[in-house]
């Protein structure tokens, strides 16, 4: 078998202390082997892009007197086609801009680089450079580039009508071509303000990179994307638009995942030395009420002594509800009816719908489909949904529907209701711990159900329109 050969990297770093760090996190990469160059001035890395021998290129921006996008420009001059990776102290959105507009393949802050990070940047940046040297090479290739391509590749007028698109918008929004081909462009947009500033960027530059947008798939399902497009002429004088859409949904997803991990770590470690500095006091606290009950017989102060030794206890219950609800959670796993847990659910949650009135809407569709769960912590992790629900919506006019399916190994769980649903600013940060809008709440709630659902290896999805309702897809693993 032939030896995978080794990916070149030219390195343009001033800092000796940066080029150690980008060094060692390159080393560690396992996926392949790397050469790496480095090119600690300007001047010497002018001397190195002329040879136009190596496969990526990293350009600290600032140089001394000069500037990395200035050494894209020295590229663009040399001929040099291999991708370039500006990187920063500072992350700025103009910096991006002009860098991408040079023709940078990505740009990075260096205080966020990790080891996965650089990797990934890497891999995609040489892949979406083959792809685009293919496409320049020959004309008689570019039909195979353009149906096998893992990206969606596009072509549309200048109304938005789809004139003709890859497979790969089938996988990724669940239509078929022809359905796509009749459609509008506007159609897959979720926000419509987003694409008409992605018209005026194109209009204005002739191109538009990496434009990150959300697109909706046929069953209204977000998927977090990247459109990359510019202005092309028949040989008529037909303007049209060539783009390229890159699904970024998974990657959003890890990334936020990891974000999530990181806030419960620290959460976790932040309630451990709570739970230290807190108990130690406490408990000199009642030992001392003891002893004053011991010497103090006078009835007088017994509701004195009850105050002071229920608030310790309700004390101590709350940093160990903080202490469970920031680690792991462990399960009892046994295999027990979905519906089962669901009636349960609704059940304990009946009556506090009944003080507002609300009704409750129950539809499943299947027969004894069974999973191996924790059914105390599963019915835990519904009935925060079914709760936050029921706050949610009006006393009298409110309706919680609760639907459920089965197919492909898999159940799917939705919980919606109709009522003030969530603004744009909260619905990032409801899955984390200590985020809450409630007056009287900890934000422990919809933080605890997603560690659930997480550890059945599950998945939990948020759907929501301001005043309109909320909608919570979950998806579990049957046995």
């Amino acid at each position: 078998m032939e030896e995978a050969k080794s990916i070149r990297v030219l390195l343009v770093e001033d800092d000796q202390d940066d080029y150690i760090l980008f060094k060692e996190n390159l080393d560690e990469i396992k996926v392949n082997s790397y050469t790496l160059t480095w090119a600690s001035t300007y001047e010497k890395a002018l001397a190195l892009i002329k040879n136009d021998d190596h496969d990526i290129y990293f350009f600290d921006y600032l140089l001394g007197a000069r500037t990395g996008l200035d050494l894209i420009q020295e590229c663009l001059k040399a001929g040099v086609d291999a991708p370039i990776i500006i990187l920063t102290g500072l992350g700025n959105q103009q910096t991006d801009l002009k860098s991408m507009e040079l023709g940078a393949a990505d740009y990075l802050v260096k205080a966020e680089i990790d080891v996965e990070k650089l990797e990934r940047s890497i891999r995609y940046c040489i892949e979406q450079s083959r792809m685009l040297k293919k496409v320049k090479t020959s004309e008689t290739k570019f039909k195979s580039i353009f149906e096998n391509s893992h990206d969606v590749i596009y072509i549309s007028n200048e109304a938005g009508k789809m004139l003709d698109i890859n497979k790969s918008a089938e996988r990724l929004f669940g239509y078929t071509r022809e359905e796509i081909l009749s459609m509008d462009a506007s159609q897959l947009y979720a926000n419509v303000q987003d694409r008409e500033k992605f018209i005026k960027e194109i209009s204005l530059n002739g191109s538009c990179a990496n434009f990150e947008v959300v697109l909706l798939d046929k069953s209204g399902a977000k998927k977090y994307c990247t459109l990359t497009a510019n202005i092309q002429k028949t040989d008529e004088g037909e303007v049209y638009y060539q783009g390229i859409i890159h699904d970024m949904t998974m990657r959003k997803k890890v990334e936020h995942d990891l974000i999530i991990a990181e806030k419960l770590a620290i959460a976790g470690k932040i309630a451990r030395t709570l739970a230290h500095e807190v108990r130690n006091p406490l408990t000199n606290i009642n030992l001392s009420v003891e002893q004053l009950e011991e010497y103090i017989h006078d009835e007088n102060y017994t509701p004195y002594f009850e105050i002071i030794k229920r608030n310790s206890k309700r004390i101590n219950a709350l940093v160990t509800e903080l202490i469970e609800n920031s680690k792991p959670t462990e399960l009892n796993g046994v295999t027990v009816l979905v519906e089962t847990i669901l009636q349960n659910t609704v059940d304990l949650a009946r009556d506090r719908a009944k003080l507002k009135n609300i009704e409750i809407i129950t539809e499943f569709d299947w027969k004894d489909e069974k999973i191996v769960a924790d059914e105390s912590k599963l019915t835990i992790a519904f009935l925060n949904i079914l709760i936050n629900a029921i706050e949610a919506v009006e006393a009298n006019k409110g309706v919680i529907r609760i639907v459920a399916s089965s197919g492909n190994k898999k159940c799917f769980i939705t919980i919606e209701d109709n009522g003030c649903g969530i603004d744009d600013e909260h619905l990032t940060k409801v899955f984390d711990p200590y985020f809450t809008s409630k007056p009287t709440g900890m934000g422990l709630g919809l933080a605890t159900t997603r560690n659930i659902i997480q550890t059945h290896h599950g998945k939990i999805e948020l759907q929501t329109e301001l005043n309109k309702g909320t909608k919570f897809n979950i998806e579990l693993e049957l046995a």
